[in-house]
């Protein structure tokens, strides 16, 4: 497993951020899939993300491979690892190891401050030229905004709060064998008529994923 050093202030600075706002955090870490690259990680994250990413097992691994937010226990301490949109490969996914349960002020602040970690990350990777091509950074910023336009059309359409909303759009996706993104694309699609974009080119989604959006768009229109 390699540690990725570039940018490790500024996205530690962040992490310490979302520690503050955490009653009983114990460490966050940040790793970029299908490959299970860490971007970073403090507090006991340094060696339970390892440990996840060693066994191929944990809800660090769960959340890469099902693009959900999941929690669990790993060695004993809480944990959630919440999936964020990245490029085509995989997502990148955010985990935040606490010393109780996860509340709902707990959620709540992780999801507020998670896009802002990984667009930072890969902000600071397009930089160093490392990682992410250009075109890429304008995909996942695509995919983020789309994500977060569903969520807001999902709670439009009732009444709920984000996390569930998004995990709506989860169990949508998964049912179909869709991706996330594509789901929430093809919704924003669905619902709006068109893909306003500033970018040159915007993606469309596929035509599995367009179906899936109809017909969710549907029973949420009851």
């Amino acid at each position: 497993m390699t540690q990725v050093k570039f940018g490790a202030e500024l996205i530690s600075r962040l992490m310490d951020h979302l520690c503050s706002r955490l009653d009983g955090c114990e460490g966050v870490g940040l790793s970029v899939w299908p490959d299970g690259t860490l971007l970073r990680s403090i507090g006991v994250a340094v060696e339970l993300d390892a440990e996840q990413l060693s066994a191929s097992a944990g809800p660090l691994v769960d959340a890469s491979r099902d693009e959900r937010q999941v929690s669990g226990e790993v060695a004993g301490t809480h944990v959630v690892a919440v999936p964020g949109s990245w490029g085509d490969s995989g997502p990148v996914v955010l985990t935040v190891y606490l010393s109780h349960v996860p509340q709902v002020e707990d959620l709540k602040a992780i999801e507020e401050i998670e896009p802002l970690v990984a667009t930072a990350a890969a902000v600071v990777e397009f930089c160093s030229g490392e990682v992410l091509r250009a075109d890429q950074m304008v995909r996942m910023v695509q995919h983020r905004r789309y994500i977060e336009q569903a969520k807001g059309l999902v709670m439009g359409a009732r009444p709920c709060a984000p996390g569930e909303a998004f995990e709506l759009l989860v169990r949508a996706s998964q049912r179909a064998n869709v991706k996330l993104r594509d789901v929430a694309t093809a919704l924003v699609l669905v619902v709006g008529g068109t893909l306003e974009d500033s970018a040159e080119e915007v993606v469309e989604p596929p035509g599995a994923a367009l179906e899936v959006a109809r017909k969710l768009w549907d029973a949420l229109s009851v």
